[in-house]
């Protein structure tokens, strides 16, 4: 469903993403892991189309990115590759209620307003904020408004979506629940899902392949298990936390 294949992508004559290959199989959880600054969340953007400068080919069910952005809405729906992006810190409208929030892209689809009510009831309920329409953003915990995030993502029924570091600021409670809510809902809608994080706990949890990202490239891509049981160098180093060992420590 996801395909990347030698991606580079600079910035101020800087390389972000050296040579990153990877492909992400129709239906699974795919999950990117590396250190802090190692450009996950730069990965992340230039799949979701924010980054246009890059080298090397990145494709959607086999459609390279700069044709499927010239796709109408429309024709994505039809050809079930949609796309939805979940925000780090959820990437709520401050003046904006939970309803409106959620609703946002429907909204710019312009849905009929009965559809949008419908869809918009049946995301929170699936994450567990029916009740919670009318709150503002500021009235939410960290943690629900990362739910609210990902029911607005859910509202256009995606068949790929991308989960920027989806715990990032959470207790390490707050933190498995998103986990689980987010195998629930690869289990129950069957989409394609890349997620990025440095949470050792969420990556075992939800992943089905992992990859890890050191100085612009993958340098591992391993079933969830395989990966988990540190038979790799640079596997067993991360989830170590060992200083010695091929990933440079500065």
């Amino acid at each position: 469903m996801i395909t990347v294949e030698h991606v580079r992508l600079t910035f101020n004559h800087h390389a972000v993403l050296q040579d990153v290959c990877f492909s992400v199989p129709q239906g699974l959880i795919y999950v990117i892991l590396g250190k802090n600054g190692s450009g996950k969340s730069v990965l992340l953007k230039t799949i979701a189309g924010l980054f246009s400068h890059f080298t090397g080919t990145i494709a959607l069910a086999g459609i390279p990115l700069h044709e499927y952005q010239t796709l109408s809405i429309e024709e994505k729906m039809k050809r079930n590759i949609t796309m939805a992006y979940v925000f780090q810190k959820g990437g709520l409208f401050d003046s904006m209620n939970v309803f409106d929030n959620v609703a946002f892209g429907l909204r710019r689809r312009k849905e009929d307003e009965a559809i949008v009510n419908k869809k918009v009831m049946e995301a929170l309920e699936w994450v567990g904020l029916s009740g919670s329409e009318q709150k503002l953003p500021s009235q939410l915990s960290g943690g629900m408004q990362k739910r609210v995030g990902l029911a607005r993502a859910l509202c256009l029924s995606p068949s790929i979506i991308l989960y920027d570091d989806p715990t990032a600021g959470l207790d390490p409670v707050l933190a498995d629940s998103i986990s689980d809510l987010i195998v629930a809902t690869q289990e129950k809608y069957k989409m394609t899902s890349l997620l990025v994080t440095q949470d050792l706990a969420v990556a075992q949890k939800t992943a089905h392949r992992v990859g890890l990202l050191h100085n612009g490239t993958i340098v591992v891509d391993l079933e969830s298990h395989e990966f988990f049981s540190k038979n790799n160098p640079y596997a067993k180093q991360f989830i170590d936390g060992d200083s010695e060992g091929p990933i440079d420590s500065i």
